[in-house]
């Protein structure tokens, strides 16, 4: 599959969802520009500790709105596969250089 990936979602690390997909709809999430710094961490390791990984209100709140950058699935294969397909819906018009944020970060203060 590495030779269908977009080099700029690079890379990618998929991990198992706390929530075993409750929130976001799969026990799979797959996150790109997984190293892209974000709220003074990694994205990885935001995502393990807050947001989806955080508590039930956080999980919630981040799932109703998931930025591009993270796909949820049923199998590890298929949440690359759907980050794959959100991203090139998203940039369907120009491809994202290498670093380049796939959203602009919004909405990932915890829930007030």
């Amino acid at each position: 599959m590495s030779s269908t990936v977009p080099p700029e979602l690079y890379p990618i690390i998929v991990v198992q969802d706390r929530y075993q997909g409750v929130y976001s709809g799969g026990a799979w999430l797959a996150i790109a520009q997984a190293d892209r710094s974000l709220n003074g961490t990694t994205r990885v390791a935001w995502v393990m500790v807050d947001g989806p990984g955080g508590g039930d209100v956080w999980a919630s709140d981040f799932w109703s709105d998931a930025p591009s950058w993270i796909a949820s699935a049923n199998s590890a294969d298929d949440a690359i596969a759907r980050l794959i397909r959100r991203n090139s819906i998203v940039g369907a018009h120009r491809r994202f250089a290498v670093g380049e944020s796939l959203r602009p970060e919004k909405g990932l203060d915890p829930p007030a």
